[in-house]
């Protein structure tokens, strides 16, 4: 049974963590393909505030310059975090939401090919792999469940599909949730959604601390519970839409 219920709850979760894996695959070969490029659109490993070719301030934390034209390939272990020119100490997890909104569409706005279209061959695909970073950066960083996953990711601890989750109690809980999910009516369920609305901001309160302290396996076992209460959230609102 508790199978079954892991496979309910993860199967959205698989699609998009497909998808994510694709993008990495693709980002990883424009990596390598920059290595034939010419110096002017090498692969940099650190960001600047000035322009490499005319030193020109540069308008976002990109190795974009609309002055001279200048583009250049990310690094893959340059963070999201500096490529949207948010912190990243001293705490990953925190992101100002609306500030990562504003970075993202002043990136884009410099970086989308469609700024490029005129320009150059290598210059375009060098836009379209520095469109497609931001749009990966942006999305794993606006999900505080991928936001978990990627910080926990670059700290030598990977999530997979099927992590356990090992607190017996929650687990009986979350069966019978579901059960009264699909049995019960639209105020049963609205009371379902604001409690589960309570256990996701606790759960996103202890990431919060655990990962200021850099307790991983602390962030990890939250990250876990996180998914499971995500699931719920999903099959209410579904509930809900078809009421």
């Amino acid at each position: 049974m508790f199978r079954s219920l892991s496979l309910r709850v993860f199967k959205g979760f698989a699609v998009a963590q497909a998808t994510h894996r694709t993008s990495a695959l693709s980002n990883g070969y424009h990596a390598r393909k920059a290595s034939s490029s010419s110096s002017r659109h090498s692969v940099v490993t650190s960001l600047t505030k000035t322009c490499p070719s005319c030193g020109t301030v540069l308008p976002t934390a990109l190795p974009v310059c609309p002055n001279c034209n200048y583009i250049a390939r990310i690094h893959d272990s340059i963070s999201y975090h500096d490529i949207l020119g948010l912190s990243y100490e001293p705490n990953p997890f925190a992101v100002d939401v609306a500030l990562l909104k504003r970075r993202f569409l002043e990136a884009q706005r410099i970086a989308h090919p469609d700024a490029w279209a005129t320009k150059t061959e290598s210059q375009r695909d060098v836009a379209l792999h520095m469109s497609n970073t931001v749009n990966a950066a942006y999305k794993t960083l606006s999900s505080p469940l991928h936001r978990i996953e990627y910080i926990l990711q670059r700290n030598g601890f990977k999530t997979e599909e099927a992590d356990p989750l090992e607190d017996l109690e929650l687990i009986s809980e979350i069966m019978e949730v579901r059960e009264e999910i699909e049995t019960g009516d639209i105020e049963r369920i609205r009371t379902l959604e604001e409690d589960n609305d309570n256990k996701i901001r606790e759960v996103l309160n202890t990431v919060t601390k655990s990962v200021s302290e850099k307790n991983w396996e602390e962030t990890k076992a939250a990250a876990v519970r996180l998914k499971y209460l995500n699931g719920i959230a999903d099959a209410i609102k579904q509930r809900l839409d078809n009421m």
